[in-house]
C-alpha cells in the first residue's frame, strides 16, 4: 500500500509504465488530484448511468465523482466515469465485479498513476471511438477522473 509521500514522489517523477496501487482510504482526499480546472462534477443522471452499468444503486457509489470536462469529437457525448469503466472492462484491464467493488468502496481505495508511457486511452461509451482526454497542467499534474475510492492521476 502506497503512502502519501510515495504517491507525491510518483506524481513528481512519473514511473515508466502506468500502474494501479492500493492506498489508504483517506489518502485520496489529501492528494491534489482535483485541482485541475478541466475536471467537473458528474450530475445525478450521469451517476445513475454509471450505477446502472455497475448494477448497484447510485447511492452505493463512493462520491464525489469528478471527471475531465471533454466531449467526444465524433458523437458529441460528454465523457463521464462510465466511458472509463467501459473501456477498462472492454480492454480486459478490469472486470465488472472488480470495478463495482472498487467504486462502491468495498475493496478499499486505489490510485492509478499515469506513467511516461502516456497512460491508458478511453473510448466513448456512445460510439466506441478513442477520445483525447489529456488536459495537462504545468508540471505534469492532472487527473482524468476520481471518486471517493479511486483516482487516475
Amino acid at each position: 500500500m502506497l503512502k502519501y509521500e510515495e504517491v507525491l514522489e510518483l506524481l513528481a517523477d512519473r514511473p515508466e509504465a502506468t500502474r494501479t496501487y492500493p492506498v489508504a482510504s483517506d489518502l485520496l482526499r489529501r492528494l491534489p488530484l482535483d485541482t485541475s480546472p478541466h475536471l467537473r462534477a458528474m450530475d445525478e443522471g450521469e451517476t445513475q448511468e454509471l450505477a446502472d452499468h455497475l448494477e448497484v444503486p447510485a447511492a452505493a457509489i463512493e462520491g464525489p465523482l469528478r471527471v475531465v470536462d471533454v466531449k467526444c469529437s465524433y458523437c458529441d457525448r460528454v465523457i463521464t466515469f462510465l466511458d472509463f469503466v467501459k473501456t477498462a472492462i472492454d480492454d480486459g484491464q478490469h472486470d465488472l465485479a472488480q470495478l463495482r467493488e472498487v467504486l462502491t468502496g468495498r475493496n478499499g481505495a486505489w490510485i492509478t498513476i499515469r506513467g511516461r508511457d502516456g497512460g491508458r486511452p478511453v473510448r466513448c461509451a456512445g460510439c466506441d471511438r478513442t477520445v483525447d482526454v489529456t488536459r495537462r497542467k504545468g508540471g505534469g499534474e492532472y487527473s482524468e477522473y476520481s471518486s471517493g475510492s479511486y483516482a487516475y492521476a
